[in-house]
């Protein structure tokens, strides 16, 4: 192991329990931070490895005395993106504990530094006004999403707002975790600092995932089933063209750093697909 060897992850859901079990696998130690009762006992018996330590995020006193005790040297923040008054105030208590790698929860849609914040300083402005350095992995929509935010879950349809005529970038959960702790266990730490690493799965409009997935096409206003105006909303961010990770919003373009340009620094990995995960 040439990285870093001592984590902190805050967040057990979709992305933050793969990462501890990834990290875990190649060595690492890792402590773990959830809100009081958001980690299920059939989460808890998946991390059997792991400390899992009950808090408020806001509870400063708390968690820099943990990430001390524990001499953490990276956080890894899984919280929702949109708490980013919270994550600023988690970023200056691991700063003052020490750590030295802050993980944003960017794993999404490419933000360019911006950002889930309206108003005020996004986290990576934070990051940087505090002198901590950061990494920032790009994956695109999860694959696990797609049946929810298509609304295919619900009618079988693959229902589109807009056009759905822009290439998104997908990425298994899986590939993000096993990704996100290869690099920061096993290349140097300058090598990872303030970088920002752009991953890619597999590439599809969204209009396209009705053939992959041999089903009707339909253009609606809504999308159908729970958390339908959430999905709208990220079906809108890929009709702008921000779910390739390889978008660059100030040329409102695809950049230099093209989809999956990082891929790479996970030597002899298969990527999984939308046809192999889902056995199409």
């Amino acid at each position: 192991m040439h990285g870093y060897s001592s984590f902190a992850i805050f967040g057990c859901g979709l992305i933050g329990t793969p990462i501890a079990k990834e990290l875990v696998a190649r060595g690492a130690s890792v402590v773990m931070f959830v809100r009081p009762g958001t980690c299920s006992e059939a989460v808890r018996q998946k991390l059997d490895d792991v400390d899992v330590h009950e808090a408020e995020y806001t509870e400063c006193d708390t968690i820099l005395r943990l990430l001390k005790e524990n001499a953490v040297q990276v956080v890894i923040s899984t919280m929702s993106a949109a708490d980013v008054a919270v994550q600023n105030q988690l970023a200056s208590t691991a700063r003052a504990a020490g750590v030295e790698l802050f993980v944003p929860s960017e794993f999404g849609v490419v933000t360019d530094g911006i950002g889930h914040n309206k108003g005020g300083s996004s986290t990576i402005e934070h990051l940087k006004s505090i002198g901590l350095p950061f990494a920032i992995f790009y994956a695109g929509f999860f694959m696990e999403t797609i049946p929810a935010m298509t609304g295919f879950s619900v009618n079988r349809k693959i229902n589109v707002v807009g056009y759905g005529n822009m290439p998104c970038s997908f990425t298994a959960s899986a590939d993000v975790a096993g990704f996100v702790a290869h690099v920061l266990t096993v290349h140097h730490p300058q090598d990872v600092f303030n970088r920002t690493f752009r991953l890619q799965g597999d590439r599809s409009t969204l209009s396209d995932l009705a053939v992959l997935f041999k089903t009707e096409l339909q253009y609606v206003k809504e999308i159908p089933g729970k958390m339908g105006e959430v999905w709208k909303r990220m079906q809108m961010v890929a009709e702008c063209g921000a779910a390739s990770t390889g978008w660059n919003i100030q040329q409102w373009a695809e950049g230099e750093e093209y989809a999956g340009c990082t891929n790479y620094l996970w030597e002899g990995h298969q990527w999984q697909t939308i046809k192999s995960f889902y056995g199409l």
